[in-house]
């Protein structure tokens, strides 16, 4: 009996949740792209509930519901007051560093925060993860195992793994809880620079100085597709928004976008004159956003593969980028030390955040959008953000 009341109030939750959330006002208008995810969105709900599984059935409704909302918003626009944009400038150019935490014996080549916001996942030249206390900056966990630097790691969208690259050209899986690793992924011919987890979690996808792709199904460990086709190292990927494409950042000084499914590279922008060393995807999906060794940040429209704007300032290397989480400001790290916030929309830089004592090589915004978390060659990781009065 008490089950059947539960499915009883699952039920009644579901009937909430299910109509379309335009409510009374006017549908709005979708792309192709936008109006494929929604309807799959929906018929993975109504599979769930065909099958009984109310829980899954209502998370996907809800999911369904708030995007759709957020996306309503976004199209609709929330127009700035002249004093809310200024707001916005202010609080960045009130960014200080508020802690440094050391412990690494070398270079800090990548660093995250988890998906709870507790932690700082870090890796190093000292070829170590370390796993931090976020709000007093202890080091509470050390991870070893790999045989050479550690240049990339994730923490996976279950939060119950770490993931990570290594110049040992292997990748590793971690128990987080642990800190055992469970698996070791072998394949790449040699460093692996940048790893991901797809957004379904069944897959990591690597980049790697073999100039190669590499998708490996996450619970065998094996490779199932190898993307061939840059001419030198394979620097950053990344996966599309909407899970159909890989994007890719080399030393050939391109980007490409690869067909997931089919591994075929559908487009090839060229622009930069050196090296391209960090790419992400703006959160519209509208732009990729390069940053390169010519010093140099571009903003690509996706689509047609055209630079729209390309940013200038940093005085060395451009090695990481971020987007902030609103969609207005472009965060990069670079190898002249320095950590610069940029006007998305003008590119005009608002603040020069300086304390490193080497060139930075990772920068990532916290998940409430509070602070930067930066990693650098001089072997710590930096905490910036507004100081409390």
């Amino acid at each position: 009996m008490p089950e059947q009341f539960e499915k009883f109030r699952e039920r009644e939750e579901l009937e909430k949740i299910e109509p379309t959330p335009v409510e009374k006002k006017e549908p709005i208008e979708l792309t192709k792209e936008e109006d494929e995810h929604f309807i799959d969105l929906l018929n993975q709900a109504k599979e769930a509930e065909k099958k009984g599984d109310l829980d899954q059935a209502i998370k996907l409704y809800l999911q369904y519901k708030e995007e759709y909302q957020a996306l309503r918003e976004k199209k609709e626009g929330k127009k700035e007051t002249k004093e809310e944009t200024e707001e916005i400038e202010k609080n960045y150019e009130k960014y200080e560093c508020l802690n440094t935490l050391e412990g690494h014996k070398d270079s800090v080549f990548s660093v995250i925060e988890s998906h709870d916001g507790k932690y700082i996942i870090s890796g190093s030249s000292d070829k170590t993860i370390k796993i931090w206390d976020k709000e007093t900056g202890k080091c509470l966990k050390t991870l070893e195992g790999h045989g050479n630097s550690v240049s990339s790691v994730i923490e996976s969208h279950d939060g119950k793994y770490i993931i990570s690259g290594s110049w040992d050209d292997t990748i590793k899986i971690w128990d987080k809880e642990t800190g055992e690793c469970i698996n070791t992924l072998e394949g790449h011919g040699d460093w692996v620079s940048s790893v991901i987890e797809s957004h379904d979690g069944k897959y990591i996808i690597s980049g790697s100085s073999d100039k190669t792709i590499k998708i490996w199904d996450k619970e065998t460990g094996k490779c199932i597709k190898t993307l061939e086709g840059h001419g030198d190292y394979v620097r950053s990927v990344i996966e599309s928004h909407d899970g159909k494409y890989i994007i890719s950042g080399s030393y050939d000084k391109t980007i490409k976008i690869w067909d997931k499914k089919t591994g075929e590279c559908i487009n090839t922008l060229k622009g930069h004159k050196n090296s391209v060393f960090s790419v992400i995807e703006s959160h519209d999906g509208k732009h990729i956003i390069s940053g390169s060794d010519d010093k140099t940040i571009k903003i690509w429209d996706k689509k047609t593969g055209e630079c729209l704007k390309t940013l200038e300032g940093h005085g060395n290397w451009v090695s990481s980028l971020i987007e902030s989480h609103d969609g207005k400001h472009i965060i990069s790290g670079s190898f002249d030390d320095t950590i610069k916030i940029w006007d998305k929309e003008t590119g005009k830089c608002i603040n020069t955040l300086e304390g490193h004592g080497n060139s930075v090589f990772s920068v990532i915004e916290s998940h409430d959008g509070k602070h930067i978390i930066s990693g650098s060659y001089d072997k710590t990781i930096k905490i910036w953000g507004e100081k409390e009065e």
